[in-house]
């Protein structure tokens, strides 16, 4: 009786690892284009099915070894597909290509380099990008990896998004393994690795779409662990280059003060900023180029919107009041209301990690743009904390991918406050409620 009990349940999962696997190869290999808002949502919430049901019944000590295993077969299975939900891989390789060929990608823009009509420029992807009239905004570590990506050369698209996704996958795998290690330091249940390593969010955005964030959670994480081991000196370097990868990062430095006072944060921070300093020399030595950097940059940020929640608000208020999108003092708005929130959270933090995820938090609650990679470092810390609402963030925030339905791309605010809405409820519910929570997830 017990050994037909056994192979039910052995079954059981088998079948939801197989459904895991077949919603996201669907996803990668055979939706035909992010405009198929159905397959999408369709394939993403058995894939979340699966997750879900595998965390509560089979994320037990006879399922640990099962479950590394299926989180590192799906994002293999993800090797050859191209991405389906970012277009940012054309301005990847592009990036590349220029360094390939000797040419600083942040001293023209794609649509000045087209009128000058080199050969080995490929038209495809200048005309698959999403921003030609900008500068590059990509920090050194992307910009290597960009490079690796262009070496296939023109015509060889797919192979240069294999380069680039092993690049980002060794990244996303090794945050997998620092997550556990952190997990036993911090004598935590290991099983909470899963909470990360299964996220079909995760998979999808990182492996299959080629997003940086996988490398900077790497190196913030091990940043994290040097810290706590008394290294700090080499956890400064490792937030370098997390750094290097995402300029957000800067923002954690602060958080030292809490482990190594105020003296050695302060070198720390003078470390950081020379080796920075360093790595960004080769593509941004000069004012012209540092006018470039920033001039995208601001373009980004002031001009730019997805997603936003407060962002909407703001806009929907300046609709009814100024009759237009106020887009350039709300953002002045935001900028404010991240810092206070940045000061409360410098100031009540417990502990680096809980400080690093309500940093990040505040980010995006305040950001005009919140694509759904943009907070999935919220999962990456959701094992380390009580709290779960970034698990159902990871999951709503998909109700954003509906942009992409037609082109140009245009948000349904509905969707937007239905988002935010829930979100919202299940925070109060948690933080204020603060249920028992029984499962391992």
């Amino acid at each position: 009786m017990e050994n037909s009990s056994s192979k039910i349940h052995l079954s059981w999962y088998i079948f939801l690892a197989i459904l895991f696997l077949v919603a996201l190869y669907q996803l990668a290999y055979l939706t035909p284009n992010r405009t198929d808002i159905a397959s999408i949502w369709t394939f993403l919430a058995l894939a979340f099915i699966a997750y879900f049901s595998i965390l509560k019944r089979f994320n037990d000590s006879n399922h640990q070894k099962l479950n590394l295993g299926l989180a590192i077969i799906s994002r293999l299975l993800l090797l050859f597909s191209f991405p389906l939900l970012s277009d940012d891989i054309y301005r990847f390789i592009w990036d590349g290509s220029l360094i390939l060929h000797g040419i600083n990608p942040f001293s023209f823009t794609p649509q000045e380099l087209m009128l000058e009509k080199l050969d080995w420029l490929d038209p495809l992807l200048f005309q698959k990008m999403n921003s030609p009239a900008y500068y590059s905004v990509y920090p050194p570590i992307n910009q290597l990896a960009f490079l690796l990506s262009a070496i296939p050369g023109k015509g060889n698209l797919l192979a240069s998004v294999i380069i680039l996704r092993i690049f980002i996958l060794a990244f996303d795998i090794g945050n997998i393994f620092i997550l556990k290690k952190l997990l036993r330091f911090f004598k935590k249940d290991e099983r909470l690795v899963f909470i990360y390593a299964l996220n079909p969010l995760v998979i999808i955005e990182f492996t299959g779409n080629l997003h940086f964030e996988a490398v900077m959670i790497f190196f913030t994480l091990l940043s994290v662990w040097l810290l706590h081991t008394n290294k700090w000196i080499l956890a400064s370097l490792a937030l370098t280059l997390a750094i290097s990868a995402k300029l957000l990062p800067i923002i954690f430095l602060p958080l030292f003060i809490h482990h190594i006072g105020w003296k050695k944060t302060f070198y720390a921070g003078l470390f950081i900023g020379f080796t920075t300093l360093i790595l960004f020399l080769p593509f941004i030595h000069n004012l012209e180029l540092a006018a470039n950097f920033l001039q995208s940059i601001q373009l980004y940020y002031g001009k730019f919107e997805f997603n936003g929640s407060v962002y909407q608000l703001l806009k929907e208020v300046g609709w009814k009041i100024l009759h237009y999108n106020p887009i350039a003092y709300t953002s002045k708005i935001l900028l404010a209301f991240t810092l206070i929130g940045f000061l409360i959270t410098y100031i009540k933090s417990k502990n680096i990690i809980e400080g690093i995820f309500w940093l990040l938090f505040i980010y995006t609650l305040f950001g005009a743009i919140v694509h759904p990679w943009y907070m999935l470092i919220l999962v990456a810390f959701t094992p380390f904390l009580k709290w779960r609402f970034a698990i159902v963030w990871s999951v709503l925030i998909c109700l954003s991918y509906f942009t992409y339905r037609v082109i140009p791309y245009q948000e349904e605010m509905f969707l937007v406050w239905i988002e935010y809405g829930l979100l919202g409820l299940f925070m109060f519910y948690e933080l204020v409620f603060k249920p028992r929570r029984r499962e391992i997830y």
